[in-house]
């Protein structure tokens, strides 16, 4: 028994899932992306997702200038606002009424400016944030953990 779970705080860890859960979420409870790795959640169905924001945490601590945000959706279309879905215009995403067809990968690309001081060159820098969202019928636990296991 011990070796089991022994086992499987390993796996954990070495997936990147069960350490960094408390990392992506404020106590707003806002999911933050984190760039080069998709943040896994699972929603209730007929409840509403997290607001997921299109940045990390590391980025909302700099100016971000000129900021333009684009979601795309499972289907790899671009999202739109709609009685589904609710984007912001400062790249915030939360998925109504959550139902199982709705699950998949959720992709915000960040595009903003920097700016050189000395000679005021400017250059788009654009950064990719991963969301899986997966819909779950149960208050069951689930294994492999996700990063956010978010109930209302």
């Amino acid at each position: 028994m011990r070796a089991w779970v022994l086992l499987s705080a390993v796996l954990w860890y070495l997936t990147g899932v069960g350490w960094q859960r408390n990392s992506e979420r404020t106590e707003k409870g806002f999911i933050y992306g984190k760039p080069g790795h998709p943040v896994k959640l699972y929603v209730k169905l007929h409840h509403n997702s997290p607001i997921l924001v299109c940045m990390d945490l590391k980025r909302t601590e700099k100016e971000t200038v000129d900021p333009t945000y684009l979601w795309v959706g499972p289907n790899e279309k671009p999202l739109t606002g709609n009685n589904k879905i609710n984007i912001t215009k400062t790249g915030k995403l939360m998925v109504k009424d959550f139902l199982e067809p709705l699950s998949g990968l959720y992709t915000c690309t960040l595009s903003y400016k920097t700016v050189k001081a000395e000679t005021q060159e400017e250059k788009v820098v654009k950064q990719r944030y991963d969301f899986m969202i997966f819909g779950k019928k149960s208050n069951r636990r689930i294994f492999p953990e996700p990063s956010i296991y978010f109930q209302p």
